[in-house]
């Protein structure tokens, strides 16, 4: 993935906006919003202000616990950065 915060917030609105939410669980989107970003390999989407992402619903504190740690270590790297996002 490419890290790319900026628009973000637009990116997972535009992905989330038909899928309706479900108590108890949030809509998890994969590729993260913030790692959509332009480099090689990365396939572009129909529409040329997003990209594609697959999106499932999972436990909400599961969810909000890895999106923590991801945070946390994305922090100090700037947009443009390259990196794998795996999960153990």
């Amino acid at each position: 993935m490419v890290l790319n915060r900026a628009g973000a917030d637009a990116r997972r609105d535009r992905l989330l906006a038909n899928i309706p939410t479900k108590p108890g669980y949030d809509r998890d989107e994969y590729p993260m919003a913030a790692g959509r970003g332009r480099g090689p390999g990365l396939r572009r989407g129909r529409n040329p202000v997003g990209w594609r992402a697959e999106v499932r619903y999972v436990p909400s504190g599961e969810n909000r616990s890895a999106g923590s740690v991801v945070g946390i270590k994305l922090r100090r790297y700037c947009n443009g950065t390259r990196f794998r996002y795996l999960a153990y």
